[in-house]
């Protein structure tokens, strides 16, 4: 008979394939090392420490080749919609049969899919036992004898492992018996490489999860700082640019102002021309220390986000991810001041005012949907709006839009 199904067990003993030269990386999860450590040591164990589906694959066919004497060593996995994809393969000199899809029942690799069970055939182009759908690239390899062996976890088959010869003979119980511990080792190593694989991306999505709140809470910040830096510089200058009180060029006061006034009658002008008396002064003092506390929270904030940048954030895909706006002129600044709203909240509120959605907003602003939510909620508390449309109105009223 040319197809038979191969012995669920075969007591045979093989000596144990060269190691690959890869080690496993330390994120390996608990729960893959404790599977590892219950495989036999002659069983491939070295296939479950690469963590990785395609590389397991890959050795797992040049391996089928290597210890059945084959010339073809192939091997599947089931992809959507059921059917087995020959994703890697050893020892092929075309192309037909690479990533070919094979549906449960069709040809050798198919009846494996449907029953579960390992099969071979002596002689592929001729048997009665399989169906011929991939004849043509099975010739054009110049395929004979195949046997395939199912890849299964818990009874489920999750791929197909093959190894093929370039003439018609059958394969030895040993090496079908290799074949089926190799099948057995490589559904191991998937289950690990899938459950390292779902390890790594929660880890990675609680990152972006913890990017994406700092680029939050640090945009706000920056706005907030921002805003207080600009308005203790403008109180400390006065019309002439000059900080507010300091002394004209050479330590002279202002023209009309008298020595001593406002200050004692003792003062003299030396201290006039040192101008302690237009720059001193607790308030003055501590104005300036408020500016420097928060320009150095600003350059920190600043420096927290290049670091969130650093780090692919994705909201932070262009530029900073708090880009300025501009201000057409002076006196909607001063509208600005007097509503109390930030440039970001007006950038935010105009446009909602054309009719923007949120995640629209957010998509021209570089800017997480929360934090428009954020902003906007700010500008109309401080307009005093219960909703969008009232804040646009209350806004166009103060000159804003």
């Amino acid at each position: 008979m040319d197809t038979s199904a191969v012995p669920a067990s075969v007591p045979a003993v093989v000596p144990a394939p060269r190691p690959v030269s890869r080690s496993a990386p330390a994120s390996a999860s608990v729960s893959a090392v404790s599977a590892v450590s219950a495989v036999p040591a002659s069983a491939h164990t070295d296939l479950v420490g690469l963590l990785d589906r395609r590389a397991a694959l890959l050795e797992a066919a040049r391996r089928a080749r290597e210890l059945t004497g084959a010339d073809i060593g192939l091997a599947g996995q089931v992809e959507a919609g059921g059917a087995a994809v020959l994703r890697t393969w050893a020892g092929t000199r075309r192309d037909g049969l690479h990533d070919l899809v094979v549906p449960a029942g069709f040809g050798l690799g198919g009846k494996v899919l449907q029953t579960s069970r390992p099969y071979w055939v002596r002689d592929y182009p001729r048997s009665r036992s399989i169906t011929h759908h991939f004849d043509e690239p099975i010739r054009a390899e110049g395929i004979r004898a195949m046997a395939g062996v199912p890849v299964s976890v818990e009874g489920r088959v999750i791929g197909t492992l093959y190894a093929a010869r370039r003439e018609a003979s059958g394969f030895a119980d040993t090496a079908l018996d290799e074949l089926r511990r190799l099948a057995d080792a490589t559904a191991l190593a998937l289950t690990v490489a899938d459950r390292a694989r779902a390890r790594r991306e929660a880890e990675l999505a609680a990152e972006r999860r913890r990017l994406d709140a700092l680029h939050d809470s640090v945009g706000l910040l920056l706005d907030t700082l921002d805003e207080q830096v600009r308005g203790l510089r403008a109180g400390r200058r006065g019309p002439s640019g000059r900080p507010a009180g300091t002394p004209r060029p050479g330590g002279f006061p202002p023209r009309g102002a008298r020595p001593g006034a406002g200050t004692g009658a003792g003062e003299s002008r030396e201290s006039w021309r040192g101008g302690e008396s237009w720059r001193g002064g607790p308030e003055r003092d501590g104005c300036r220390e408020r500016l420097e506390h928060l320009e150095h929270r600003l350059a920190e904030a600043r420096a927290l986000l290049r670091s969130a940048k650093a780090h692919g954030s994705p909201v932070l895909r262009s530029g900073t991810g708090v880009r300025r706006g501009t201000v057409a002129d002076e006196g909607l600044r001063v509208r600005l001041r007097e509503a109390g709203l930030t440039r970001r909240e007006y950038e935010v509120l105009r446009l909602v005012s054309v009719g923007r959605t949120n995640p629209e907003i957010a998509e021209e602003l570089d800017l997480a949907r929360n934090t428009v939510k954020t902003y906007l909620q700010a500008a109309m508390h401080k307009l005093g709006a219960r909703n969008r449309m009232e804040a646009t109105v209350r806004a166009r009223e103060a000159g804003l839009l």
